[in-house]
C-alpha cells in the first residue's frame, strides 16, 4: 500500500492580524498553481474577501495574495478549478452571519455583539444585507487567472463549489433545507445557467435538517460520479463521511451511506496511479489533516492507513484541506489555521502566535 514520505510543510499565505479561510486549489498548466482563500480578521466577518495566490513552480513559492471579490457582504470559502479549455472558474458565497445570532454555540455572544457593531459601522445596513449579493457566485478567468470576468449567481453555494466532467459539464450538489436531500445542479455553458437534475437521499438528523452536508464530487469514468459529504456533529451526533454514487451522470444516486472515517469536510483527486484520494480535517483530538486512499474507485477505502498530512499540537480553527497531484506520486495539500481564535472562540495556543493563515504541506506517495 502506498504511504506517505518525504513531507515538507510551508505556508501559502499569512499576515499579522489576518485569517485566511477554506482554500481552493487548481493547475493553470505544466507548474503554475493558483490557490484561492477568503482573507478576513475573524472566522465570520464582514469584511471577509476573496482572494488568489500563485505558485509558478509547483508550490514552492508562492506571490502575495491578490484581490479578486470584495461585496458589501462575507465573502466566503472560495475554490478554482480548470475547464478543459483553460477556462478557470472561481465559486465562492456570501453570507450575512455577522448580523444574525446563532444558535449552535460556535460562535460566543461577544463576538455576535462586535460583528453587529462593526457591520452598524460599516453602514451594513438590513437593506444592505437583503440588495442581492447574499447568494452563491461564480467568475470566469481565459488568461490563467490573471483577470476576472463578471459574476455569475449560481443556485448553491458551499465550499468544494462545482467539478468539470468529461463532457463538459458543470455538477454541483448543493445542501437541502426542508428535506431529507440534497439538489443536483448542472450547467452547460461554464455557469451561465444551471439546471437542477437530480437529489441525493440522506436520513435526517436531530434538527430535522439532512445529515449531509458540505461535499466534493469525482468523476471516476464517463457517466459514473462519486460524492463524499461531511455529517455535523452537532446536528447528528456522529461527523463521520458518508458516500453516494452515480452511474448515469448524476440524474439518480444511491442513497448516502456512512463511511467508518470521521473527519470534515472532504476533497477528492483521482492520481496517476488510478487511486482516489480523499482529504479531510479531523478536527478533533488528535487535531489534524488527513487522507484516505481507494484502489477501487470509492467500493472501499483503506483505512488501515490513513495517511496523517499534518498535526496540530491541540484544538484550533483548522482545515478543509484541497489537494493537486504537481507531478506523479508527488502531492500538494493547501489547508488553513486561524491565528486568532479557536473554533470555540478561545485565544490560540502560544505554539500558533507566528504561524498560520493557508498552509501547504508537499509530501510523495510511495
Amino acid at each position: 500500500m502506498l504511504k506517505a514520505e518525504n513531507v515538507e510543510h510551508g505556508i501559502v499565505a499569512s499576515r499579522p492580524d489576518q485569517m485566511y479561510g477554506w482554500p481552493g486549489i487548481t493547475r493553470v498548466q505544466g507548474q503554475e498553481i493558483l490557490v484561492s482563500a477568503s482573507e478576513r480578521k475573524y472566522h465570520v466577518d464582514p469584511i471577509g474577501r476573496e482572494v488568489v495566490v500563485r505558485s509558478a513552480d509547483g508550490g514552492q513559492t508562492w506571490s502575495l495574495p491578490y484581490e479578486v471579490c470584495d461585496s458589501e457582504l462575507d465573502d466566503r470559502d472560495a475554490n478554482l478549478l480548470t475547464m478543459p479549455d483553460g477556462t478557470i472558474i472561481l465559486t465562492w458565497f456570501t453570507s450575512t452571519t455577522f448580523v444574525i445570532p446563532v444558535n449552535h454555540g460556535d460562535y460566543p455572544e461577544p463576538w455576535q455583539q462586535q460583528w453587529a457593531a462593526r457591520a452598524e459601522g460599516q453602514g451594513l445596513t438590513e437593506a444592505t444585507c437583503k440588495c442581492g449579493w447574499e447568494a452563491g457566485w461564480l467568475m470566469r478567468s481565459t488568461d490563467g487567472g490573471r483577470t476576472w470576468g463578471p459574476p455569475h449567481q449560481t443556485p448553491v453555494g458551499q465550499h468544494a463549489g462545482p467539478s468539470v466532467l468529461s463532457d463538459g459539464r458543470l455538477i454541483c450538489i448543493g445542501c437541502g433545507t426542508r428535506e431529507p436531500f440534497t439538489s443536483v445542479w448542472e450547467s452547460m455553458d461554464k455557469g451561465d445557467t444551471w439546471q437542477q437534475i437530480g437529489e441525493v437521499l440522506g436520513r435526517v438528523g436531530k434538527n430535522g435538517q439532512p445529515v449531509i452536508d458540505e461535499n466534493h464530487v469525482l468523476e471516476l469514468r464517463p457517466g459514473h460520479l462519486l460524492a463524499i459529504f461531511r455529517t455535523q456533529p452537532r446536528d447528528s451526533g456522529e461527523g463521520f463521511l458518508y458516500q453516494s454514487n452515480s452511474e448515469d451522470g448524476g440524474q439518480t444516486w444511491s442513497e448516502a451511506r456512512p463511511l467508518p472515517i470521521w473527519g470534515y469536510p472532504p476533497h477528492l483527486v483521482r492520481l496517476s496511479s488510478g487511486a482516489v484520494l480523499c482529504s479531510y480535517g479531523h478536527r478533533r483530538d488528535p487535531w489534524s489533516i488527513r487522507a484516505v486512499l481507494s484502489y477501487d474507485d470509492g467500493e472501499t477505502w483503506d483505512t488501515e492507513h490513513i495517511i496523517t498530512v499534518y498535526a496540530f499540537d491541540g484544538l484550533c480553527d483548522m482545515g478543509y484541506p484541497v489537494s493537486l497531484e504537481v507531478s506523479p506520486g508527488h502531492i500538494l495539500t493547501t489547508y488553513y489555521c486561524n491565528l486568532k481564535q479557536s473554533s470555540t472562540g478561545e485565544p490560540e495556543p502560544a505554539y500558533l502566535e507566528n504561524a498560520g493563515g493557508i498552509l501547504y504541506t508537499r509530501w510523495t506517495l510511495k
